[in-house]
């Protein structure tokens, strides 16, 4: 046999060594892909879906974190809600049977007796005003963990202060408390840009009232305190009969204030919650769609493959034989 024929030859059988290693190894791969269902294993295999699926797993986490965030959010706000709810229905069965009752002609031992009633909306109130969710104290604005509303002699403070005196330049109308809900929450000079993120902070001063007008407290449990200690009085004047029909006028309005400002604001802002959740699981579908998709194969469609794959290299190996024999057979010759 000639050196040119022995070249060729080598050549043809390097050629074929070569393509049998990749129906090989492409057969290997669609094993692996049946296997594991997914449409690749390393980084290598396919770097730039690889970088895809990663890119879209991490906002799918993201998206995770964030309806977790304002699932958290909206039952803080029913808690809220719920507590309010009760305020409103005790201050409401107080205004039409106890209050009709009270006036500054009854004796004082009357007296007495209604102020026990008072005493005790007025604890009922402060149960519900300290309510908590997660451990946390729902009224207290940004600071959760100390007590909010509390009872001192004979005034109600808030965070250590007397209710009647707050007025509402107080830093603690300015206070946040901002979670990540899907709206790219940033910062902007070490503070979180307020439109980027949602304000869970509940000031319990904005629902139940604060400071005073006309002479009378505006916060409901200060107007029922301030009453207790209207009736406590030994002797009652012609002011304090005064006092007692405004105060008895004015019972009435602070509970209007604090349904139409505590609850409907919080309704709008759990509308709003309720509406982010649905975009978010929304959002959060369509991330494990394009998850799947980009990671995992299509059971029937890569069963197909692995059968072509097997088909090509029995074909390559049948081409083998007969190179190999084809060769052998001008060897000999």
């Amino acid at each position: 046999m000639g050196a040119g024929m022995r070249i060729t030859t080598n050549a043809m059988i390097r050629r074929y060594s070569t393509n049998l290693n990749k129906a090989l190894g492409d057969l290997d791969a669609k094993r692996n892909t049946v296997s594991s269902n997914r449409n690749f294993n390393k980084i290598a295999e396919d770097p730039g879906a690889a970088m895809k699926s990663f890119k879209l797993r991490s906002n799918f986490a993201r998206t995770d974190v964030q309806i977790e965030n304002v699932k958290d959010s909206l039952a803080k706000f029913d808690e809220v809600t719920s507590n309010v709810l009760n305020c409103s229905g005790m201050a409401k069965q107080f205004i039409e049977t106890d209050l009709r009752g009270i006036n500054g002609t009854a004796s004082y031992e009357t007296r007495q007796a209604y102020k026990q009633k008072v005493d005790k909306l007025v604890d009922s109130f402060l149960q519900q005003m300290n309510g908590k969710y997660n451990e946390n104290f729902i009224f207290g604005g940004a600071s959760t963990k100390e007590l909010p509303f509390e009872k001192q002699g004979n005034q109600i403070y808030y965070r250590g202060e007397p209710v009647n005196t707050i007025s509402s330049d107080h830093k603690y109308f300015s206070e946040h408390s901002y979670r990540d809900i899907g709206f790219g929450m940033k910062e902007k000079d070490g503070e979180v840009v307020s439109t980027s993120a949602f304000d869970t902070a509940v000031n319990g001063l904005d629902i139940f009232g604060y400071g005073m007008s006309d002479g009378l407290p505006n916060n409901i449990v200060c107007l029922a305190q301030e009453l207790s200690n209207l009736l406590d009085k030994q002797e009652i004047t012609g002011a304090d009969k005064d006092k007692y029909d405004k105060i008895i006028n004015k019972f009435p309005q602070v509970l209007h204030d604090m349904i139409d400002n505590g609850l409907a604001a919080l309704g709008t802002k759990q509308a709003f919650l309720e509406n982010t959740e649905d975009q978010l699981t929304k959002t959060s579908q369509t991330l494990n769609e394009q998850i799947s998709n980009l990671d995992f194969c299509d059971p029937a469609e890569a069963i197909t493959n692995l059968m072509w794959s097997q088909y090509a290299y029995n074909a390559t190996l049948k081409v083998g034989n007969t190179l190999l024999s084809n060769s052998f057979i001008d060897f000999m010759s």
